[in-house]
């Protein structure tokens, strides 16, 4: 039964009860950051809005108070997030391995955002595993996902929390620094907002999310231009390859409330996709109505790799950490599978489906 694990709930439970950026270790590390020479920013592969969203945030935060920062991205992300102010400065390991790795695993201060171990910075995991035992490195992590490695010097971990910006924001405030968000800053942080709640959508959605974007808000920031950047830029052969995979690859389940849409390299690249183009892909299966359960699957050059949703109590985190090396949040996680062809994933998830029939059987 894939209900969120004991040890999962104690982690939220304490998480809640303690605000992780009221300790003392957070006041003298905005000192530490001033007096570094070297502040290097990372985030996760496949980065999303809000990975890209949260680190270029906290490059605009670290120059309000004077400091160079440099933001590290394993790979590139998807063209709609390029409008993103201090986009044009980001650097990334794919295309200069061995200058940013030494930047990563030589850093004074090295955030990791929207992570939560070094496994999921892909190729830049070896650089943040170098950093963390060397004395001259001080690795500070900064995420909302569930279970954390201990890995960091520094674990500002909140699970309870919908997305990393929401993190960067109460940094920002523990740091006493609301005189430094700007338009520009606030779009970053918003960012990461909107992409990570869902538009607010997620059960993740709390008082204090609305709070801050409200204050983002205030800053003049266009939020209507940055909904329309992210979610209106769709290219023709992205809206073609949407169409084909919901009329021809969506396979519902509906004895079983689940839904799967799969995608194979050769199909991708029929329709010339780009990163960033599936994207959302897997809410459209679970919109359909009577779904709790729903899955992407697509194939890629080195591994199978796959976005899970779900509404209500089914964990998907669960889901993805049990049977496809992944792992995320309740309600939206995912998994990549290597040495596997995408039939042979597929067809694990349609034979797992049925096994989880009893627990996907409710209306939210």
């Amino acid at each position: 039964m894939f209900w969120m694990g004991l040890e999962g709930m104690v982690q939220m439970y304490l998480s809640a009860m303690e605000d992780v950026f009221a300790r003392e270790e957070v006041a003298a590390l905005k000192a530490q950051v001033k007096s570094a020479k070297s502040v290097v920013i990372t985030s996760h592969r496949s980065p999303d809005g809000d990975a890209i969203g949260s680190s270029l945030a906290l490059k605009h935060m670290l120059s309000a108070m004077g400091v160079s920062s440099t933001v590290v991205m394993p790979d590139a992300y998807a063209k709609f997030l390029h409008w993103m102010p201090g986009h044009d400065s980001v650097r990334f390991h794919d295309a200069e391995p061995e200058a940013v790795g030494t930047l990563v695993a030589e850093a004074d201060i090295l955030f990791c955002l929207d992570y939560n171990a070094p496994s999921r910075a892909g190729g830049l995991a070896d650089s943040v595993k170098e950093a963390c035992p060397n004395k001259r490195s001080t690795v500070v992590m900064i995420d909302h996902h569930q279970e954390p490695e201990p890995f960091a010097d520094m674990m500002l971990s909140d699970p309870t929390t919908g997305s990393t910006c929401e993190l960067i924001y109460r940094l920002l405030r523990a740091w006493d620094m609301e005189e430094a968000l700007d338009a520009d800053l606030a779009s970053c942080l918003y960012t990461g907002l909107i992409t990570d709640t869902g538009s607010f959508r997620f059960s993740s959605v709390q008082p204090s999310s609305h709070d801050m974007a409200s204050a983002l808000l205030a800053t003049g920031m266009d939020h209507s231009r940055i909904h329309s950047l992210i979610y209106d830029a769709c290219r023709l052969e992205q809206v073609q390859l949407t169409a084909y995979a919901l009329s021809q690859k969506l396979q519902v389940f509906p004895e079983h409330r689940s839904a799967i849409i799969s995608l194979s390299l050769a199909e991708l690249q029929r329709y010339n996709a780009q990163k960033g183009d599936t994207e959302g892909l897997v809410n459209r299966a679970l919109a359909i109505e009577g779904i709790n359960f729903a899955a992407f699957i697509k194939e890629d050059v080195d591994r199978v790799k796959m976005s899970l949703r779900s509404r209500g109590t089914f964990s998907v985190r669960d889901v993805a950490a049990a049977h496809f090396n992944g792992g995320g949040h309740h309600n939206a996680a995912g998994g990549a599978c290597q040495g596997e062809s995408l039939q042979s994933v597929v067809g694990r998830m349609v034979a797992l489906i049925p096994t989880w029939s009893d627990d996907l059987q409710y209306d939210d």
